[in-house]
């Protein structure tokens, strides 16, 4: 089976404008996203999905590839299945173009799911979890068999009567098989999905199953200008930066 690696890119950013280009250790944040996807051995190939000219210029100038799409999509999901729906790929990875300390084994280990089990449509990763009340963060319960049972904004599980040593977080690289992205993307919102503002949940609504993969050492994505002082500090010791940064 082909795999390829798309990573949604925009400018347009709520909590920290023009991220995708802000200059962490002499690298876009989102060039440091495409170099190290192309570390990981289950990808084919790696693509950035994005609308600005800007972006897609700083991939060319990097040697990277760049695919320009729609500004109207309302989610980095959609903008992939455009780009994706182009191309020859049996599986589509979702890599979210601010998870400037990627680990590419984490690609491999999401996609091996979906590569052993031929039914299985799609799989995300999860990472024990101990910050709480920050809705930014997308947290998850499993059912006995190892799949997402609902995704939330909100703490989960509840601590109200049971005391918990982590909660699990999800970490957005999620292979999709081409065909059911494409179906997933044509559907419309469903009313959780609109409520939580996490569109993982119109795959559950629909009856679905998303195969959940633990990691232990997932890093933090860079939402908030907080984020992003922590994560140029760790880079600067990064041992994955120096092998695509000389």
């Amino acid at each position: 089976m082909k795999v390829i690696g798309m990573i949604p890119s925009r400018l347009k950013s709520t909590r920290l404008p023009n991220k995708a280009l802000i200059d962490i250790e002499g690298l876009p944040m989102v060039i440091h996203v495409l170099k190290r996807a192309q570390l990981s051995s289950a990808l084919d190939d790696v693509f950035v999905a994005t609308d600005s000219k800007e972006i897609f210029d700083a991939v060319k100038k990097h040697g990277g590839k760049a695919v320009m799409t729609s500004p109207d999509h309302h989610t980095g999901t959609d903008r992939i299945a455009e780009a994706a729906g182009k191309m020859d790929a049996d599986i589509v990875v979702n890599i979210q173009g601010d998870e400037a300390l990627l680990d590419p084994k984490h690609i491999d280990m999401a996609v091996k799911p979906l590569l052993n089990d031929r039914d299985l449509q799609v799989a995300v990763l999860v990472a024990p979890y101990r910050k709480t009340n920050s809705p930014s963060d997308i947290k998850a319960v499993l059912d006995l068999d190892g799949n997402i049972l609902y995704c939330s904004r909100t703490d989960l599980p509840s601590t109200a009567r049971t005391k918990i040593d982590a909660m699990l977080k999800m970490c957005f690289i999620v292979p999709f098989r081409k065909d059911f992205l494409l179906k997933f993307t044509s559907w419309e919102q469903t009313p959780l999905e609109k409520i939580e503002f996490n569109e993982y949940l119109r795959i559950l609504e629909h009856g679905y199953k998303i195969k959940a993969v633990r990691v232990e050492d997932a890093h933090i994505s860079v939402d908030t200008p907080e984020d992003l002082e922590i994560v140029r500090d760790i880079m600067k010791t990064d041992r994955l930066k120096d092998m695509y940064s000389k």
